[in-house]
């Protein structure tokens, strides 16, 4: 069926005079994560991931991923003679450089799904852009394009009214225009929520500052009457969402700042002929990302919340024989237990890999493809969960009965990493590159690595994986921004071998002011992660004596922050398994 849907994109590319199409995995708003609608390099390919580029020309399709999804690239796509090209090894280009050595001069695709960056980037390269959607025509039986209900997210959780945070938005801009297709940062402006894309709580949409006015393009009939008032009241204008780009034809003479990275290629194409355009990131996202004290409040609540649920999780693996249990069937009951207990939603599809599988980084069971559980190895579950208070991301490995010497060590080196970083005092200016190398000298020393960042930012009741900030030791990384406080990144090294196992650790830490003398101002982390290291992989001769102590007092937090929440039997558990070592 793919390989049949791939001729009939041939077809297309031949009536259109194209040699080469350029899919990305992103919707018109460069989202990580899209609703159905927008999942069209799986519809051509049937890779699953959240990042991938697909280029099928009239005789090949090529598929680029990153050490994330190498061996799930290769599961899901080799089988269709597409060529998997696994990024981050020798030789292997990345979509660019092997466009030049193919030689194209000019490739089709939708502007509105890749960035300006990326279109500055194929022109100064020679390559020209051929923008149009040969491919929507093509796909049969579509998801309908999203139209969730959306709904105010109260002061309560933001901390800051809409009002203030456009003023504040308006005092920045100082007359100049902003354009934003980022639903995140939407979101976030308006103390807005919607369900357009599982798992993270946004809704399709433009934001505009133009003019001293805020034009916001949204279907309206996704309001209630009450919010619709509230945001004209906040001196919101609703435009339909479809007339967006006709509007910005309509801007002239205009000082225009755009994110290059995060604003889409068609939005540069309408407006940089009459206007000027300055390349800067958001300043939407500047607030975005660090935290105010309500907010702060509100995802230590989250946390604490999500502790229990992994709690209760944890000793239904531990108390029940799992035998016959599918990863599916686990990451079912992981969600159930989420649900039950204030979660509005998962923050992402849970990733839970029983021993092989737990070395595909992010590989993500479903009902029909499933490695069935036994009585022994681990399991590793990478989970989080989205509440009105906040959104959590958490890796835990769990020992499902005798596990080798080998994996014991290996739990040992990721978990010591984790701490070397979430353990580290830093000036100020301290960038995300900077601080990557802290988790891995140890991993490095062993010379050994993982294929994936260390670190990624939260988003507050938004996205799982926010930006900046970024820790990341990728030279093709587009943000290098120093850490600041009150923003939240996650703390995850990792060790895989291919089809045998893999580790991972993971906590969400709060970057924060430390001591402020003659050298400048210090920073620290606080761990929001709730969560018990399991004790059955833990061996004390593989740790020194500070890391013991720093795992005897993570738990002895553990108990005091959720023991309130729980029965007796809970209680027991979780003083078993959080007990001195």
């Amino acid at each position: 069926m793919i390989i049949d849907r791939i001729n009939k994109l041939r077809e297309e590319m031949k009536v259109n005079n194209i040699d080469v199409y350029y899919f990305t995995t992103s919707d018109d708003h460069l989202s990580e994560y899209v609703s159905e609608y927008y999942r069209t390099i799986e519809y051509f390919s049937g890779f699953t991931g959240s990042l991938a580029t697909l280029i099928i020309d009239l005789n090949d399709a090529y598929i680029f991923v990153d050490g994330r999804y190498h061996l799930q690239a290769e599961k899901q796509c080799s089988k269709y003679d597409i060529k998997i090209m696994k990024l981050g090894l020798s030789g292997v280009k990345d979509p660019i450089s092997f466009l030049l050595e193919k030689n194209y001069k000019e490739i089709g695709l939708d502007g509105k799904r890749i960035s300006i960056n990326f279109g500055k980037e194929l022109n100064k390269k020679g390559i020209r852009i051929i923008d149009k959607d040969i491919y929507s025509n093509i796909i049969v039986d579509r998801a309908s394009f999203p139209n969730s209900k959306v709904y105010n997210l109260g002061i309560k959780y933001t901390g800051k009214s809409r009002k203030e945070k456009l003023n504040d938005v308006f005092y920045c801009l100082n007359g100049k225009t902003l354009v934003i297709n980022n639903l995140e940062a939407i979101a976030y402006c308006l103390n807005l929520r919607g369900n357009d894309v599982k798992c993270t709580p946004v809704f399709i949409s433009h934001l505009l500052f133009y003019n001293n006015e805020v034009y916001f393009f949204v279907d309206i009939n996704r309001f209630e009457a009450e919010l619709l008032e509230e945001l004209y009241d906040d001196g919101v204008i609703i435009r339909n969402y479809n007339s967006f780009y006709d509007f910005l034809k309509t801007i002239k003479s205009q000082e225009i700042l755009l994110d290059f990275n995060k604003v889409n290629y068609a939005t540069y194409l309408n407006l940089y002929a009459f206007n000027k355009i300055f390349n800067m990131l958001s300043i939407i996202d500047e607030f975005k990302t660090i935290k105010n004290q309500t907010e702060i409040e509100n995802t230590r609540i989250a946390h604490e919340l999500d502790g229990v649920t992994m709690l209760r999780f944890i000793k239904w693996l531990k108390e029940n024989d799992l035998k016959g249990l599918s990863e599916y069937d686990v990451s079912i009951k992981l969600r159930e237990l989420r649900l039950s207990n204030k979660a509005i939603d998962e923050s992402f599809n849970s990733i839970v890999g029983y021993n092989g599988n737990a070395s595909i980084m992010h590989y993500s069971p479903n009902k029909d493809n499933s490695k069935i559980l036994d009585n022994n190895g681990i399991l590793l579950v990478d989970s989080g969960g989205q509440y009105l208070e906040g959104t959590t991301d958490i890796t835990r490995v769990i020992a499902l009965g005798e596990v080798k010497e080998e994996i014991k060590e290996s739990f040992a080196l990721v978990l010591s990493s984790m701490f070397n970083l979430s353990e580290m005092i830093f000036l100020e200016g301290t960038t995300g590159r900077q601080l990557d190398i802290i988790a891995r000298k140890d991993i490095w020393n062993k010379c050994l690595d993982y294929r994936h960042g260390t670190g990624h930012g939260v988003g507050q009741y938004l996205s799982v994986h926010d930006s900046p900030p970024r820790i990341n030791n990728s030279s093709s990384s587009l943000e290098d921004n120093a850490l600041k406080a009150g923003q939240i990144v996650s703390d995850e090294p990792g060790l895989y071998f291919d089809d045998d196992y893999g580790i991972r650790c993971e906590n969400l830490i709060l970057c924060q002011k430390h001591t402020k003398n003659e050298y400048g101002q210090f920073l620290k982390f606080e761990t929001l992660t709730l969560v018990p290291f399991d004790l059955d992989l833990i061996d004390k001769k593989y740790y020194d004596q500070k890391t013991i102590d720093i795992i005897n007092k993570y738990h002895q937090e553990v108990r005091n922050r959720i023991s309130p929440y729980l029965n007796d039997d809970e209680l027991k558990f979780l003083n078993e398994i959080t007990r001195e070592i």
